[in-house]
């Protein structure tokens, strides 16, 4: 799909004229499937993507197991993409799309040219740096500090957070993929937060009953 200006502006509202030329000139959008991979693992990256509308979730897989690093939200690109533009090498994590998700592919050869030679570009890709090692950061930091029930507490908040909807579409497989433990310690902690009325579990669906949307 072809970009307009419109489009541009509205995802980097401070970026250069002729970047702006630039990436209408050689960039690509892509809409994707729920469910659907950007990015596999093992594969080798030829773009960045930048979600412009939809939500994707970025986890790596060890023996297997899956395990979540964080989501990428519109008007973000990946901070683990960044790594794969000096260095052309397997990639180590997944990205794949939690709703129909619109993304713009912008070519590596031109992502590292638009890094020297365009300030706003550079200041782009060093925000989203931070933001998503932050939210690495803490990724590490739940799993190392937090018992499993106060994850599982964190990421159902999360997920509605995201969602903008107490009823979460999700398995109890599905939860304890992204958190890295079994589908039996999820069942038993969502009993249980169900009996202190935390949640109502349904057929398909999670309903959070104490949480601010």
């Amino acid at each position: 799909m072809t970009i307009d200006k419109l489009q541009i502006s509205q995802c980097f509202p401070f970026i250069e004229a002729d970047l702006k030329k630039e990436i209408i000139a050689h960039g690509e959008i892509k809409n994707v499937p729920k469910g659907e991979y950007v990015v596999r693992q093992g594969s080798y990256l030829s773009f960045l993507p930048i979600i412009l509308d939809g939500l994707i979730k970025m986890y790596a897989e060890e023996d297997e197991v899956e395990f979540l690093l964080y989501y990428i939200y519109p008007n973000q690109s990946c901070i683990l993409s960044f790594n794969h533009l000096f260095h052309q090498e397997p990639v180590r994590f997944s990205a794949k799309t939690e709703e129909d998700t619109s993304v713009l592919c912008l070519p590596i050869n031109k992502v590292k040219e638009w890094f020297i030679k365009y300030p706003s570009f550079t200041r782009i890709v060093l925000k989203d740096f931070q933001r998503n090692y932050e939210d690495l950061l803490n990724t590490t930091k739940q799993i190392v500090c937090y018992k499993i029930e106060d994850r599982l507490i964190g990421y159902l908040k999360k997920k509605a957070k995201l969602k903008k909807t107490r009823e979460i579409q999700i398995s109890h497989k599905q939860i304890a993929s992204d958190l890295g433990t079994s589908r039996e310690v999820i069942s038993r902690i969502t009993k249980k937060l169900q009996s202190s009325n935390w949640l109502i579990q349904h057929k398909g669906h999670i309903e959070l009953t104490q949480v601010q949307i």
